[in-house]
């Protein structure tokens, strides 16, 4: 009985090499759609809205110090540089400002942090393989300035949440990657104690994939 115990047990560590794990057929599936560097660029204009207290410790809270804007409309840009890690999941850096202003009021401000792309119907309907959601976090600043001067300036110095839709269409070939374009749809918002600003933003978006 022993002799053949061992027997068993030497064939079966043949048969599966110390270390070795077994592994889903899906990790093994090459990326059909998008790999490598993801470098790409947004640009927009929408509408958004301000209010708060000038960042100082002493005023904050104070109503006679506090400042809104009502709505203001501008413009807004993106950068980011991500990796493809799969045909559905980009995931790397962005970096972005935008202006925005009315009659009485104009905010400035700039942000960057990590950003994620997801395209979840990669797998379950094709046709649609171009449909993303995408995420953004991270930490900036902006402020809230009048023509008026006897409006105090809001500012600080606060967190940055992003969420939105956009399509992308592929075209044309650049060393062994290519290109994708389309339209993006984002709602934008940052805040901190003393003061924060929303924003929505419509933009055209192009992206360079590194890989196919």
């Amino acid at each position: 009985m022993l002799p053949l115990v061992l027997s068993a047990t030497a064939a079966a560590a043949a048969a599966v090499p110390t270390g070795d794990r077994p592994t889903s057929p899906d990790l093994d599936v090459a990326p059909r759609i998008r790999s490598g560097i993801v470098i790409g660029l947004s640009l927009g204009a929408g509408v958004a809205g301000a209010s708060g207290y000038p960042n100082a410790s002493s005023e904050i809270g104070d109503p006679a110090f506090y400042s809104a804007s009502g709505f203001m409309t501008g413009t807004s840009g993106t950068i980011f540089v991500m990796g493809a890690l799969a045909d559905y999941l980009n995931f790397g850096l962005w970096f972005g400002s935008g202006n925005f202003s009315n009659g009485d009021w104009r905010s400035s401000g700039g942000g960057a942090g990590l950003r994620v792309e997801a395209f979840p119907l990669v797998g379950i309907f094709p046709r649609l393989a171009g449909l993303g959601l995408l995420g953004q976090f991270g930490i900036g600043g902006a402020n809230l300035s009048s023509s008026n001067p006897a409006h105090p300036t809001a500012s600080g110095t606060q967190a940055f949440l992003g969420t939105g839709a956009f399509y992308e269409w592929s075209f044309g070939s650049l060393f062994g990657g290519h290109f994708g374009s389309g339209p993006s749809l984002e709602y934008d918002s940052t805040w901190s104690q003393p003061f924060e600003r929303h924003g929505l933003v419509a933009s055209a978006r192009i992206v360079f994939y590194g890989g196919p």
